[in-house]
């Protein structure tokens, strides 16, 4: 593909761009199951889709960058596997982080899993709005561009490697 005028940021964004939608079906599938079978209340409806939006984003670049840095997909299997639980777990998706210690709720929120639960827990548990989770939403927003030039730049050093 680079022996086209096409740049690696925009391979990289077609290719991210695909891996967002199927991580939008995947979630919208989810909040509009649980909407209707369980009567889940997801907070403000945009809200919930702005985390979404952003929550995918990021796993969109993650996804990117682990297949621009791994060498076949059983690596980036097995890694991902194990980086994207433990980086949830970490981040409160499988104990509330309202059990975490002060030190470990901070260590927590150096992953974005724990401010896509912050801005839920805000919208669900305080009848929050957009404005109330734009601070969550701006960090995922951060989380997801830093993934994605990461990405266009290490697709960029392996395809143009001598």
């Amino acid at each position: 593909m680079l022996s086209t005028p096409t740049s690696s940021g925009t391979i990289v964004g077609g290719e991210a761009t695909g891996r967002w939608a199927v991580a939008m079906v995947q979630g919208l599938y989810i909040v509009i199951v649980t909407y209707l079978l369980f009567r889940v209340d997801w907070g403000d409806p945009w809200g919930a889709l702005l985390i979404l939006v952003a929550f995918s984003a990021v796993g969109a670049g993650a996804g990117m960058l682990m297949g621009a840095t791994f060498k076949n997909d059983q690596q980036a299997g097995g890694i991902g596997a194990v980086l994207s639980r433990g980086l949830a777990a970490l981040g409160g998706c499988m104990l509330p982080i309202e059990l975490f210690s002060p030190a470990m709720t901070r260590v927590a929120h150096l992953t974005p899993h724990a401010w896509a639960l912050d801005g839920f827990a805000e919208l669900v548990r305080r009848d929050g709005t957009v404005a109330d989770i734009l601070p969550e939403i701006g960090v995922l927003v951060v989380y997801a561009t830093v993934l994605l030039l990461l990405a266009s730049w290490r697709l960029r050093a392996v395809l143009t490697r001598p």
